[in-house]
């Protein structure tokens, strides 16, 4: 008996073991099963939320986009800084630093970006030349021989030319290149910011050399970059040369002329240059466009050359950029010119056709300007058009104030009698 109690016992302390581990499985299991179903929804709501979420966003985005490229539709008046009959009789406007200097022949006035004039130079000229090479500029009399150096400053300088200057180009840092007039050719001489007359002068005569058409100096003074018309065989030709007046020009020779292009333009006629920098410039000729680069001082090299198919009409630059309006040769049902758009390498960033019957054009900042005196047209850099203005006053110049942003842009107007800043948006 004794035995068989024994045996009960381990028989009934076994099942007791076994159903306790069963039911301590059973708990386990059911906390991982609870875990699982929380993963799972969890799953279930970002499978949902994140292609919402981006959704969102992404209309979000779409919206600004297209509220950030729409066209403009109305103008307000930040200010207007007027000018008096005399004064504006006989006035032109040119860009000047972040305002605009009004030029007559009496004298110079820049309107700074709040309206002010900050500064005037009286002068009495019989026609004023004008060049402007970002915080610098110079105002000559044309066939006369005084020039006056200007910064953002105010004046800086004031020298006298010894022979009647015909065109004038400053660079960045005030140094001044004046084209002169001779009487069997002609010269270009060289002014520091003060006005003095320094030792450098390239020397021209029409039946050997050739007549300078155009000429423009570097931003840092050193580096010219010419455009002659010289006769060959009777034949007119045209050809661009470099100058160098840095210590590197001087192992080159006397005359400083580190390169030159004429096989380029066979058969057409360079008629403007310019430096955008110290190593990116162009030459427009009848047909389009050499872009070059002197990133080798003494090695001018071509870069680039754009044909352009229509007569070119217009043409402006600023640091970075070319624009240019010429004849629609193609698709003239949507519109009479072609707008193009060339980076300072020369890449074309868009050309598309356009209706336009004025006789101006301004790039500035990130904008191009087609204008007359009743209307103008705002496009920005995607070739879009921003805004269609019209003024019953003789519109004579317009550039950019700010660039483009959600919020519209800032425009200077300039009219015969008054200045005015205004909000397109």
């Amino acid at each position: 008996m004794a035995e068989e109690e024994r045996e009960s016992r381990k028989r009934r302390l076994r099942e007791n073991v076994i159903f306790g581990n069963t039911g301590k499985k059973s708990v386990e299991d059911e906390g991982e099963s609870e875990e699982e179903n929380v993963k799972s929804s969890l799953l279930k709501k970002k499978a949902v939320f994140l292609p919402l979420l981006f959704l969102v966003f992404f209309l979000a985005a779409l919206l600004f986009y297209l509220f950030s490229i729409r066209k403009f539709t109305s103008l307000s008046v930040i200010w207007s800084t007027s000018f008096s009959d005399k004064e504006s009789s006989t006035a032109s406007f040119y860009p000047f630093s972040e305002g605009v200097v009004k030029v007559s022949k009496d004298g110079a006035s820049y309107i700074g970006k709040t309206g002010k004039p900050l500064w005037n130079q009286a002068f009495e000229m019989g026609e004023p030349v004008v060049s402007v090479n970002g915080d610098f500029m110079v105002i000559g009399e044309e066939n006369g021989s005084k020039l006056f150096i200007l910064s953002k400053e105010g004046p800086v300088g004031q020298g006298e030319a010894p022979l009647p200057i015909e065109k004038l180009s400053i660079s960045a840092k005030g140094v001044v290149y004046a084209l002169l007039k001779e009487e069997d050719g002609s010269f270009i001489t060289v002014f520091s910011k003060e006005g003095k007359n320094l030792d450098i002068a390239i020397k021209s005569v029409m039946s050997g050399d050739g007549y300078p058409i155009d000429f423009s100096v570097s931003k840092d003074g050193e580096e010219l970059l010419v455009a002659f018309s010289y006769l060959d065989k009777s034949a007119l030709k045209s050809r661009v040369v470099f100058y160098n007046f840095s210590s590197l020009g001087k192992n080159v020779g006397a005359n400083r002329v580190v390169g030159g292009f004429r096989e380029h333009f066979a058969g057409k006629m360079v008629g403007r240059v310019h430096f955008f920098n110290n190593e990116e410039s162009f030459a427009a000729y009848n047909g389009g466009f050499s872009f070059f680069s002197t990133r080798v001082k003494t090695s001018p090299e071509e870069k680039k050359n754009e044909e352009i198919p229509g007569m070119i009409r217009m043409i402006s630059y600023n640091a970075e950029n070319l624009a240019v309006l010429a004849d629609n040769t193609e698709d003239k049902e949507k519109g009479n010119y072609r707008l193009y758009l060339f980076r300072k390498s020369g890449e074309k960033v868009f050309d598309k056709a356009v209706s336009f019957t004025g006789t101006k054009m301004e790039v500035s900042a990130d904008k191009i300007f087609l204008y007359q005196e009743k209307n103008y047209k705002v496009y920005d850099f995607g070739g879009r058009l921003r805004y269609n203005g019209e003024t019953e006053e003789g519109l004579q110049y317009i550039r950019a104030a700010s660039e483009i942003n959600v919020g519209g842009t800032d425009l200077l107007l300039c009219f015969p009698n008054k200045v005015e800043r205004v909000r397109v948006q």
